[in-house]
């Protein structure tokens, strides 16, 4: 036989450690809370493997996260707010900055908080929520939407994932919380078949909504920003219509407009529902990518923006697009619900009429 090598011999010493480390029966006593049984990967038989110890936790410690455990979950003593009542007294308050209400708006039918099969937290503002509401409001899953104003929501902050809002409130029955609208979209995808109906269109509407975040929704910091604003192509001129160029040609660093930034992002779309001849962006059926663009569009159409984009920047698709979702009955009646939050205007974030959102 051939004399193992150093290397070799260093590799054989390595291994009958690391299999004396997991497979040892020394009797040697262990410090409280240090020894474990766990499951090895490798071979799926117990072995006892060390752990570090068991940090100790003041009781004071474990109260204020016994608190922040239960401040997690669905608050139901919280008042249930008239939709009307609601909208009136954002519209006393004239900004987000100023509101300072805290209840629930029972949405989708639900008469009660205990019919809600979700719970979704925010302030009172579309923004980061509204592809989300759309989504249930298709699905016409009945749901709470907490409205947590401003002035509240230092209260709040503590209690939320990352202190983040949104947030879709204990959402395995457990007292779970889930935060960041991506990851609220594509949980709330999953459960209400919207996320494509094979592998393939999973990925491919994935792909489509990363493209949408990094353009529209400029890489979820803003929805008005350097990569897409809809007041910018509101006063884009005709050179910027004509000039723009193809997003798929312009490199990431460009000196390029916001106007023509946003109108390439725009474009990107409107090239594939050409491509594509289908209604929706993946196939005959709304996925969450849809109602992510649907979002967008009818902002963009409001009469105070461009509520002629579809012929003044040749998006026709886009534009036959907009009117189809807007014209699924649960969205329709979504557009229309007192339950849905006015709309603001940058930057003051002031609440402002708009299409089926009349001032109070």
């Amino acid at each position: 036989p051939h004399r193992p090598t150093p290397w070799r011999r260093s590799v054989d010493r390595a291994m009958r450690c690391a299999t004396h480390l997991a497979t040892s029966t020394s009797s040697r006593t262990h410090a409280r809370g240090e020894s474990d049984r766990a499951r090895t990967p490798s071979s799926g038989s117990w072995a006892k493997v060390t752990r570090p110890r068991r940090a100790m936790v003041s009781p004071a410690h474990e109260d204020a996260r016994r608190r922040t455990r239960v401040g997690s979950k669905r608050n139901v003593d919280l008042p249930v707010l008239s939709p009307d009542t609601l909208r009136r007294d954002l519209y006393e308050h004239r900004t987000l900055w100023k509101t300072s209400v805290r209840g629930v708006v029972l949405c989708n039918g639900a008469r009660g908080v205990d019919d809600c099969e979700y719970w979704l937290s925010y302030m009172p503002m579309r923004n980061r929520a509204e592809v989300i509401r759309l989504m249930l409001a298709y699905a016409n899953v009945p749901y709470a939407f907490e409205v947590v104003g401003y002035e509240r929501w230092g209260e709040v902050k503590p209690t939320m994932n990352f202190g983040k809002t949104p947030a879709l409130v204990d959402v395995d029955g457990r007292g779970t919380d889930l935060t960041h609208e991506t990851a609220m979209t594509r949980y709330l995808a999953d459960k209400l078949n919207l996320g494509g109906s094979d592998s393939f269109q999973r990925a491919r509407v994935d792909e489509l909504f990363s493209q949408y975040w990094h353009t529209i929704r400029n890489n979820g910091l803003t929805h008005a920003g350097e990569l897409y604003s809809a007041q910018a192509l509101k006063d884009a001129s005709a050179e910027d219509v004509e000039n723009c160029g193809r997003f798929h040609e312009t490199h990431r660093v460009n000196a390029l407009s916001v106007a023509k930034r946003s109108l390439q992002a725009l474009r990107v779309f409107e090239e594939i529902f050409e491509t594509n001849g289908t209604p929706y962006l993946v196939g005959d059926a709304p996925t969450y990518v849809d109602f992510a663009l649907f979002d967008a569009l009818f902002d963009l159409g409001e009469e105070d923006a461009a509520p002629d984009f579809a012929e003044r920047f040749r998006l026709y698709r886009c534009g036959e697009f907009a009117n189809r979702v807007a014209g699924i009955p649960t969205i329709d009646a979504y557009l229309r619900s007192p339950t849905r939050i006015p709309r603001y205007e940058r930057p003051e974030y002031a609440y402002v009429p708009g299409r089926f959102s009349p001032e109070p």
